[in-house]
C-alpha cells in the first residue's frame, strides 16, 4: 500500500466539492478515473453526463463474483461557524483527518481506489469491480441507473464501504417518507367557528397515524420499524385560520412492510377518524429493508478477514440508514455486507472526521476479501 497516493487522492477528493444538493459529483468523477486509469484500470460511466457514475474494473471491463462501492456526493457543509477545520482543507490532527466527506464517504472511496490499483498490480485471474456513485445521499438515484444499465448483472457479492468503524452490517432497514395533506377553510382569526382549521386536522391525523405500530415481521437483526414527523407547515399568519397544513413523515421499514400497504393502511385510519374529506396521505419515496443471510459466504468471508485484519471480533447488526445497498440488492441480486473506515456518528456532522490508521486497515481488509473471490 502506498499511504502517500491514497492520502493525496482524498485531500483532492475533499477539496473537490460535491455537496448534494446539487451534486457536482463530475468533477470528482474525474479526478477518480484519472487516478485510476493511471494505473491502467479500466472505467465505464452510466447515466447523466452531468452526474455520472462509474464502474470500475481490473480487468479491462470485465467483472468477476463482487464489486466493492461507495457514493461521491455528500450532504452540504452547513454553517461555517460551526466547523473548527476548513471543510474541504483535509486538515490532519492526531492522527484524525478532518474534511466533509472524510468518511461518508470520500475516505472509503480513496481506500477503494487502492484496493483496486494493489488487486491490478497482483494480477489475479479474476476480475475486481468497483463502482462510485452519485446522488446516494438524496435518493440513490445514481444506483438505479447502473441497475437499469445491467452491467452488474450476475455479480454475487458487494462490500459497501459507508463507515461503520469497521464492524459487520448485513443489511439495512428500508425508508417510506409520506406527506400528510389537510385541506381547511380560511377564515379571520377572531371567528374561527367560520373556518376549517387545516393545522388542527394535520396534527390530529399526523397523531393516528404515529400513535399506533403498523405489521411487520419481527427480526432481531433488522429490529423495530421507527417514525419520525420531519416537517411541519401550516398557516400564513397568526390571526387567520389556516387553509392548509402539511406535515411529512419518515418511517424506517422493516421486513414484511411495503410503501403500497402502509400509504393504503394510513388512509384508512384517516377515513375511520372521519377525515378522510379534508385530509389524504401522499407517497413522497420509498425503498425496502434488506437483508443478507447471516451464514452467506459474503457474511463469514469479512468477519473472518476484518478479524484476521483488526484483531477483534467484528460485531454484527444492521444500518438503521440507507445505503445503494437498498437498491443493489434487490434490483440486482447482489447480496451485501457493510463494512467501511470511520464512524457513522461523524457523518453528516460538522467538523467531520476519519482515523487515518482505520482507513489504512480498511484497504488491507478489501484487499483480503477480494484475493478470497479471485480463485
Amino acid at each position: 500500500m502506498d499511504k502517500s497516493r491514497v492520502l493525496e487522492l482524498l485531500k483532492e477528493l475533499i477539496a473537490t466539492n460535491s455537496e448534494n444538493p446539487p451534486g457536482n459529483e463530475i468533477e470528482v468523477a474525474k479526478i477518480l478515473r484519472s487516478h485510476l486509469e493511471a494505473y491502467g484500470i479500466s472505467c465505464t460511466s452510466v447515466g447523466p453526463a452531468k452526474r455520472p457514475n462509474l464502474i470500475f474494473s481490473s480487468h479491462d471491463g470485465q467483472k468477476g463474483d463482487i464489486v466493492m462501492h461507495g457514493h461521491m456526493d455528500t450532504i452540504p457543509i452547513g454553517s461555517l461557524e460551526d466547523w473548527f477545520h476548513d471543510p474541504f482543507s483535509s486538515d490532519i490532527d492526531n492522527g484524525l483527518l478532518y474534511g466533509r466527506g472524510a468518511c461518508d464517504m470520500k475516505g472509503p472511496v480513496a481506500a477503494l481506489a487502492e484496493t483496486l490499483i494493489l488487486y491490478a498490480e497482483e494480477r489475479h485471474s479474476k476480475p475486481l469491480v468497483v463502482l462510485t456513485t452519485s446522488d446516494e445521499e438524496l435518493g440513490c438515484s445514481g444506483a438505479e441507473e447502473v441497475a437499469k444499465s445491467g452491467l452488474l448483472n450476475g455479480i454475487k457479492f458487494g462490500v459497501c464501504a459507508e463507515p461503520t468503524s469497521l464492524q459487520v452490517l448485513v443489511g439495512e432497514k428500508g425508508m417510506f417518507w409520506s406527506r400528510v395533506v389537510a385541506i381547511g377553510k380560511s377564515a379571520h382569526g377572531s371567528r374561527p367557528d367560520e373556518g376549517i382549521n387545516a393545522i388542527k386536522d394535520c396534527i390530529e391525523a399526523v397523531r393516528l397515524l404515529t400513535e399506533e405500530s403498523y405489521p411487520h415481521e419481527v427480526d432481531e437483526i433488522l429490529g423495530q420499524p421507527t417514525m419520525n414527523i420531519g416537517v411541519i407547515q401550516g398557516g400564513i399568519t397568526i390571526n387567520v385560520v389556516p387553509d392548509r397544513c402539511e406535515a411529512e413523515l419518515d418511517m424506517r421499514i422493516v421486513k414484511g412492510q411495503d410503501p403500497d400497504t402502509l400509504l393504503k393502511t394510513m388512509n384508512t385510519r384517516i377515513e375511520s377518524a372521519g377525515l378522510s374529506e379534508r385530509v389524504k396521505v401522499e407517497y413522497i419515496h420509498g425503498k425496502p429493508a434488506v437483508l443478507t443471510p447471516i451464514d452467506s459466504e459474503i457474511v463469514k468471508i469479512v468477519r473472518d478477514v476484518v478479524k484476521n485484519v483488526t484483531g477483534m471480533i467484528p460485531k454484527m447488526g444492521t444500518a438503521t440508514y440507507g445505503t445503494d445497498c437498498s437498491v443493489l440488492q434487490p434490483k440486482i441480486g447482489i447480496l451485501n455486507v457493510i463494512c467501511g473506515p470511520g464512524s457513522i456518528e461523524q457523518a453528516h456532522q460538522p467538523n467531520e472526521f476519519i482515523s487515518l490508521d482505520e482507513l489504512y486497515q480498511s484497504i488491507d481488509i478489501y484487499l483480503e476479501i477480494a484475493r478470497h473471490f479471485s480463485s
